[in-house]
């Protein structure tokens, strides 16, 4: 949502010190001047109910606005700025500053902290306008910046993290939606999201904030802020307050969501419920001795039986019996993980002399998200690919595991004599390792984030002089409990051998560990071959800035003002990585480190012209200098014109950078894993093998063609992604050109066209392109690869299966893709282009009160990457496809009666086509009816549907001090549809799991 006061009649030029009043006009200017009374703003509203408000002015102070460092009073510059209050963001039931954003049409769907495990940035939010990234976003606090998130998301790209602005102190947010690299530098391609908070506060206040789902008992989202401040600026000359916010969210486990998935998401995965082994297997805590199986060298066929005292034994599979065990419901690593964040703000003003003025604000965050991993893991014999993944000190040698077998004579293989022949007494072992309780296994991130500033403001005659100095940084840290030690495993497990009948490693005869009971000398073996390892990260930002602003000279048309400024900053990035994941010692952990330091400069000025009465000139440059490449020259123009009182043309053009990140260009790298890796060769010979196995008669086949179907479609590899110091800058060409129209005191229509082309961008590898691949390995044909063949050669032997199968049965041709290895390069470019349309009114309803009645929208005219001279721009145009819808909008009514304020808030996304491009379109369009290579619903075939949810709100104000508010989120209850391309195989990104949902404020104001 948009506020009501985003859209003000401009002043005329020959009437510098004033503006019109208009209740448009009167809101923003309230809005905009935290020590302005607020007593304008009902003055305009009482005009609108009888008194002629056309010969009443008020006298305005300058402001700066986002995107200009020149004070002005027309708050309507030549870029388009969307102003968003505090009770807009009440009124649209956001809580937090990520719902904000998910709120706001030039906005997309970026990383959530509750779903941002595993990614590299866990535990952090990002912005992200025009689809662009968190790398095209520059977000500011009270205009200037903050630390880098600690952790880069997917090990790349820096951004900074939403959730640690103090959420209690926001007075408003300015979104500029153009381009601002000549104002700002770095990385505001795509826009600036500047969060200004309250400039004095006297007094003090409390809120409470709690709210329920009615679909997932388990979610709950609590906020409790209290702020105080004392001393009047004008009068005691100073004022200081502070503001402590506290917010908790509680996890989602695995047993309130995992019958809540859309319904097609069952069907494409058929056993997902089975495996969940819900009333069949093993309850948690109950001891499970496990399963024995045998793998026949000459069938491949696998062999299995379930282990002496089983009370839970699985019939009906091909391969025999086995025991199994419920999968623990606690698992709250895929719907939400808990958070809890703890934000403390201090703003001081002092009065210095009579033209200075001393600044400082002190800002700390703690954050805290923590998700159990659910299942205890399992003893598993590996016989399918091995467990790979590259670590920093072990170069280009990929590390690999897999559980060992048990030999012929360890004390804990009670195998039958007929599964001991098979391979000389050798087998494997499927058992419940769960000494250390169903707490253990899981994931933590904290994050402590500050930033201390001081700084002095003043004039010197007509100009304004100001210059501070900042220090911030965060300190993020990831616990992981989840993978293997390999010398904890060794302890509990080893010494390993390898037998010399079948050349299988095979664990001790006599290992420490005690298989068939659960004790706690158990459970000490346990956290030493599964232990808890951590990840820390470091991010620095000390900046010193200066500028002045102020009058240069008289021009026929008015005054001509410019400001004049210089940045210093020094940026330090240091991942150190752990030990022994650097070593290969953690499975699926490579020890990613990174380490870079960088001291940039910058020089920047900026005028304000009135060229004519009706014709201004904003123009901005700035020169930045980083170090390993040429200063950055970043110019900005901008044209508005007064064509009449009540409608103003605009235009801008800037040219927008952004500077490799130590991340991207310092030393270091990512050695890690890769998910999702879709390897073609395998994933059609397994589905082929699959497609058959699903069509016997013979329940055991069904079974396993159903574990196999597209199991090799989406692969976990090693992956090493290696940084580049020769990296450039990325380079952008940004324009908007629009109107604000004001035909009447009531209604306010604006409309702007956008551009943004970025060339020269700066790339992780697409290891879905053979071109990004340095370097590839397979793993081997495995004795699963073998004995999934010989499980379909026995039901092609079988009439009884019922299934023609062909002469020559379909096979592997070779092992999975085991490893992949890329490097950060400059390549390509994108075009995006589109529309921003507004329309505010304000109706006054006499006695019944007002209503406010606004309209946003964001249309994407074009979406389209240059890959390289030989591609050109080979996938088109991909707005309409999924993830970028054609239109997003937001409607709002807002109706202000006595001590009543209701808002209801509609958010809408459009329809797209399920292909992410027209390559993809030829395998998932709606005649194949899939996406992302699954079949969707009928109902769906032609594409993701248009979608949108509605928020009704209630606020009361009985009394001045206190308040209460109610939101009902979701107000019809829509429930997610399918979507096989999301995390979660519904629709999210913009669609709630949560159904609806109820919220209650309640404030006290002291």
């Amino acid at each position: 949502m948009l506020p009501a006061s985003r859209r003000p009649r401009r002043q005329r030029a020959n009437r510098p010190s004033r503006i019109t009043a208009t209740p448009l006009s009167l809101a923003l200017a309230a809005a905009l001047l935290g020590h302005a009374s607020f007593a304008a703003a009902q003055d305009g509203q009482s005009s609108t109910n009888g008194t002629d408000s056309a010969d009443k002015t008020t006298e305005l102070s300058r402001i700066e606005v986002t995107g200009s460092n020149i004070r002005r009073l027309d708050v309507e510059t030549a870029s388009p700025v969307q102003v968003i209050s505090k009770q807009d963001i009440e009124n649209m039931g956001a809580r937090t500053l990520l719902q904000v954003l998910d709120n706001l049409p030039a906005a997309r769907p970026a990383q959530q902290d509750s779903r941002s495990l595993f990614t590299g940035s866990d535990g952090a939010s990002q912005a992200n306008l025009r689809g662009l990234g968190a790398q095209g976003t520059l977000v500011l606090l009270n205009g200037r910046r903050l630390s880098y998130y600690g952790a880069p998301a997917g090990f790349q790209t820096q951004f900074v993290n939403i959730d640690a602005i103090p959420a209690a102190a926001i007075e408003r947010m300015e979104v500029l939606t153009d381009g601002a690299s000549a104002v700002y530098g770095t990385d505001a391609v795509a826009g600036v999201i500047n969060v200004i908070t309250k400039r004095n506060y006297q007094g003090a206040e409390v809120s409470v904030t709690t709210d329920k789902s009615s679909r997932i008992d388990s979610y709950g989202e609590h906020q409790a802020s209290i702020t105080a401040g004392f001393g009047d600026l004008d009068k005691d000359r100073y004022n200081v307050y502070a503001s402590v916010n506290l917010y908790r969210r509680d996890a989602i486990p695995l047993s309130d969501f995992y019958d809540k998935r859309p319904d097609q998401y069952y069907v494409n995965n058929p056993n997902y419920l089975k495996n969940l082994r819900l009333g069949t297997g093993s309850k948690p805590g109950v001891f499970n001795p496990g399963s024995y199986f045998a793998i026949n060298p000459r069938t491949g066929a696998r062999v299995q039986e379930a282990a002496p005292g089983c009370n839970n034994v699985l019939t009906g599979e091909a391969a025999g019996p086995r025991c199994i065990w419920q999968t623990w419901m606690n698992n709250e690593i895929d719907a939400g993980a808990e958070t809890e964040r703890m934000t403390g703000y201090v703003n001081a003003h002092f009065l210095v002399g009579e033209n200075t003025e001393a600044f400082a604000e002190l800002t700390y965050t703690d954050i805290d998200l923590r998700a159990n991993g659910g299942t205890p893991r399992s003893f598993g014999t590996t016989t399918g690919n091995p467990t790979s993944w590259f670590s920093r000190n072990t170069g280009n040698t990929v590390n690999q595991f897999r559980y060992p077998f048990l030999g012929p004579n360890n004390e804990y293989n009670h195998a039958s004599p007929e599964l001991r022949a098979i391979n000389g007494g050798v087998v494997g072992l499927q058992y419940l390792l769960q000494d250390v309780g169903d707490n253990y296994f899981g994931q933590r991130n904290t994050d402590k984030s500050y930033r201390g500033l001081f700084g002095l403001r003043g004039a010197i005659g007509d100009w304004n002089w100001e210059t501070a100095f900042a220090t911030a940084g965060t300190h993020s840290v990831t616990y992981q409990t989840i993978n293997v030690n390999l010398d904890g495993f060794r302890k509990a497990f080893g010494p390993f051998t390898v037998d010399p009948g079948t050349g299988r490693v095979i664990i001790s005869d006599h290992p420490a560990y005690k298989f068939g009971e659960i004790s706690e000398a158990n459970a000490a073996l346990l956290r030493e071959a599964y232990p808890t390892f951590d990840i820390q990260s470091w991010t620095r930002l000390h900046t010193l800035d200066g500028k002045i602003e102020g009058p240069l000279f008289n021009l026929p048309a008015g005054e001509m003002r410019a400001a004049f400024g210089f940045n210093i900053s020094r940026e330090t990035f240091y991942t150190p990585g752990n030990e022994d994941a650097a070593n290969g010692l953690i499975t699926q952990q490579g020890g990613s480190w990174f380490d870079g330091k960088r001291n940039t400069y910058a020089l920047f000025a900026e005028t304000v012209a009135p060229l004519t009465e009706k014709l201004e000139l904003d123009a901005a440059l700035r020169v930045d200098k980083y170090p390993n490449f040429s200063a950055n020259l970043a110019p900005k123009i901008g044209l508005k014109y007064q064509v009449l009182p009540q409608l103003l043309l605009r235009g801008t053009y800037s040219e927008g950078f952004r500077a490799p990140s130590l991340a991207e260009a310092g030393t270091g790298g990512v050695f890690a894993q890769l998910g999702g890796f879709r390897d073609e060769l395998r994933c059609a010979e397994t589905n082929a093998i699959a497609n058959l196995l699903r069509q016997s008669r013979r329940g055991g086949d069904v079974d396993l063609g159903n574990s196999l179907l597209n199991a090799d479609c989406s692969r976990t590899v090693a992956r090493m992604t290696q940084p580049n110091q020769d990296l450039e800058p990325e380079k952008a060409k940004i324009a908007t050109l629009g109107f604000v129209f004001e035909p009447l005191d009531w209604l306010s229509v604006s409309a702007d066209y956008w551009f943004i082309y970025r060339r020269n961008e700066i790339a992780a590898p697409d290891f879905s392109k053979e071109q990004d691949i340095v370097s590839m390995a397979r793993s081997p044909i495995t004795d699963s690869d073998r004995a999934a063949q010989a499980a379909l050669a026995a039901m092609c032997a079988d009439p009884a299966s019922g299934v023609s199968c062909p002469g020559t049965l379909p096979g592997y041709s070779a092992g999975n893709v085991a490893s992949v290895v890329g490097q950060y390069k400059n390549r390509g470019r994108t075009l995006v282009d589109g529309f921003d349309i507004d329309a505010r009114s304000r109706f006054s309803l006499g006695e019944w009160g007002s209503l406010n009645v606004g309209v946003a929208a964001t249309i994407a005219r074009r979406k389209e990457a240059y890959l390289d001279d030989e591609n050109g721009w080979y996938y088109g145009n991909t707005v309409g496809y999924h993830s970028n819808p054609r239109l997003r909008a937001t409607i709002n009514a807002d109706w202000n009666y006595r001590q009543f304020t209701t808002s209801f808030f509609v958010n809408y996304v459009g329809h797209t086509k399920w292909a992410w491009d027209r390559v993809d379109a030829e395998d998932n369009n709606p005649e194949t009816c899939t996406a992302g290579f699954l079949p969707v619903p009928e109902a769906q075939c032609d594409g993701v549907p248009s979608w949108w949810t509605a928020n009704l709100s209630l606020a009361w104000r009985p009394t001045d001090k206190l308040n209460v508010g109610l939101t009902v989120k979701n107000l019809f209850d829509r429930q997610p549809f399918y979507d096989p391309n999301s995390f979660l195989g519904d629709s999210s990104d913009y669609a709630s799991i949560l159904g609806r949902s109820y919220s209650v404020t309640v404030g006290y104001k002291f």
